[in-house]
């Protein structure tokens, strides 16, 4: 018999953490070999809390050509595309054919609350095409689209023409939902940690948190003295 669609299906899109090629915004405050153990700690805490998630779960690897996908407990797929909006559109794309809901969070998310993620596919099963989880710096943390959206021939212009990095991209994006058709709904507004400043706000957080939230990162920032 066939196998049945996963009803929820989550994509961690990240990349291995090589020096000079992981957090580049941070190189400065902190060396590239720094920079790469901050990006594996982040992917190890928010890997550990997805896990527990009511979703299915896979890594989308950044990786260069001919460069293997690393091994590890959880499936990995190769991204494929020239820029961030193509490797979205054909990784969810693909991941729509085998499930009923599919979204896309990136790694530099240590405390992403797993209430969220769930919050999206629940939004997304009670009638939205499409949810996103607005960042500060205004990009999106987390998207989750309806998998009948990338049955139509319009569902790459989701994410085509979009300022990728930018802050225009939440705005754009909801552009093109309007375009599209698209009923949209948002979640709330999170940040993630691209620059010193925010990493500056993120070992604040953790030093005030109780409990072993992001342990990985806090014991590294604490080892670096930038926690409490």
């Amino acid at each position: 018999m066939p196998t049945p669609p996963s009803p929820r299906l989550l994509l961690l899109f990240t990349k291995p953490a090589r020096p000079g090629r992981v957090k580049t915004r941070l190189i400065g405050d902190l060396t590239p070999a720094e920079a790469a153990e901050l990006h594996a700690a982040f992917l190890e805490d928010l890997l550990e809390r997805l896990r527990q998630g009511s979703f299915e779960l896979r890594l989308a690897w950044a990786l260069d050509p001919g460069e293997e996908i690393p091994a590890g407990p959880l499936p990995g797929i190769r991204q494929e595309g020239s820029g961030l909006g193509e490797r979205l559109y054909r990784a969810l794309s693909d991941a729509a054919a085998t499930a009923e809901s599919v979204a896309a969070v990136g790694s530099d998310h240590p405390t992403l609350p797993l209430e969220l993620v769930h919050r999206g596919f629940e939004r997304v099963e009670a009638g939205a095409d499409v949810v996103l989880g607005p960042a500060e710096d205004g990009g999106y943390y987390l998207i989750v689209i309806r998998a009948g959206v990338f049955t139509r021939e319009a569902a790459p212009r989701l994410f085509e023409e979009i300022a990728w990095s930018t802050e225009r991209v939440l705005e754009q994006t909801l552009e093109r939902c309007r375009e599209l058709g698209l009923a949209v709904e948002l979640l709330p507004t999170a940040c993630d940690v691209d620059t010193p400043e925010d990493l500056r706000r993120l070992a604040g957080d953790l030093a005030g948190r109780a409990g072993g939230d992001c342990p990985r990162t806090r014991g590294l920032l604490q080892s670096w003295r930038r926690g409490g």
